[in-house]
């Protein structure tokens, strides 16, 4: 995470976390747990209980990017909001109630740890005050997609860097064509150094788009892995007959080719797109699907980050509920696989 997000994500905590009152929320739940604690003094707290909730669920943990909310997480405030913070709630108070002094004790150890965490932000926020002077882009309805060249994908010389440049050209293009736009729909706003990223802004549905190949993309590197894994398996029982292992590892490219193919029906369908007639918009998106698997296998990273929700129904606002769920889904599915190929490595030590 660069200077520049954490600067973004400590005024978020002040902005999302603590002008909406969360730890007061928890503070008053608490209070009424304890109070439940003493001998004649029971009470109820369902209405405590669903006020914390509501607030929980409402803060928009999809304006984050990966590494902001992994540091989130450091800080003990990530496990206590979104979806997540919902199950706690609900495993401390109905789940797996010892006693309601132990629900009473659980509710207090969130919030003294997110007490804490935003004592963290505020001191991050105050030493970085003045420090930190930012480009101003008008993205305020397009989606941020950061695209991190990593692993195999990482770009070591120009000579990577022209490689993944052409990559992302044709991954870029074929996927605006989709959508009856252009190349330059998909603008770069930003790059950062280290392990390169590079910052994209474009329309939601392009965004949207990109997200169901990354999914389908993950779910497919899930898929040949553990083919892969199995086939390493079998080497290292050092057998004399390889044929079988030899068989998995065609197996995997099958299974890759079939996969991408399969991604890209799917796409083609959902976007309506005729075969017949749109030569040039089907063969750049074909070539986008299958550079964008190749992407994400190689080990680089895609991800995004939403706007904030307006209090706009008009027609022109971008409805960003469906890329909300990929991102979702995305972000599991990867912690999924990084746990699969740590498992891999340690079966090959």
């Amino acid at each position: 995470m660069n200077v520049s997000e954490l600067n973004d994500l400590v005024y978020w905590v002040t902005q999302e976390i603590v002008k909406t009152q969360i730890p007061k929320k928890y503070q008053v739940l608490q209070q009424v747990l304890q109070q439940n604690v003493q001998p004649n003094q029971k009470q109820p707290f369902e209405a405590q209980k669903n006020d914390l909730i509501e607030a929980i669920t409402k803060v928009p943990l999809s304006q984050l990017t990966k590494e902001q909310l992994l540091f989130l997480q450091k800080l003990g405030i990530a496990q206590a909001v979104g979806e997540e913070g919902v199950h706690v709630i609900e495993d401390i108070l109905y789940k797996n109630v010892i006693d309601i002094a132990t629900s009473a004790k659980k509710i207090q150890e969130i919030l003294q740890k997110m007490n804490q965490g935003i004592q963290k932000a505020d001191q991050i926020k105050t030493g970085l005050d003045g420090c930190v002077f930012e480009e101003e882009y008008e993205i305020e309805q397009e989606v941020l997609i950061r695209v991190s060249f990593t692993g195999l994908a990482a770009m070591a010389n120009v000579t990577d860097f022209k490689k993944w440049g052409n990559i992302w050209h044709e991954i870029g293009r074929g996927i605006a064509m989709a959508h009856n736009a252009t190349p330059e729909d998909v603008r770069i706003i930003g790059a950062t150094r280290g392990s390169v990223i590079i910052e994209l802004a474009t329309i939601p549905t392009i965004a949207t788009t990109v997200s169901m190949v990354i999914f389908s993309s993950l779910k497919l590197a899930e898929k040949i892995l553990k083919i892969r894994k199995t086939a390493e398996e079998i080497k290292n029982l050092q057998l004399q007959n390889k044929k079988l292992a030899n068989e998995l590892e065609k197996e995997a490219d099958n299974e890759k080719k079939s996969g991408i193919e399969k991604i890209f029906e799917s796409l083609v369908g959902k976007l309506k797109i005729k075969k017949e007639g749109d030569g040039d918009k089907i063969n750049a998106l074909n070539k986008a699907v299958e550079n964008l698997v190749n992407f994400i296998e190689s080990g680089g990273e895609v991800d995004f980050v939403v706007p904030e929700d307006k209090d706009d129904n008009s027609a022109s606002t971008p409805n960003y509920e469906e890329l909300k769920i990929a991102i979702k889904e995305i972000r599991q599915l990867e912690s999924k696989l990084k746990l699969l190929e740590f498992k891999s490595e340690k079966s090959n030590e």
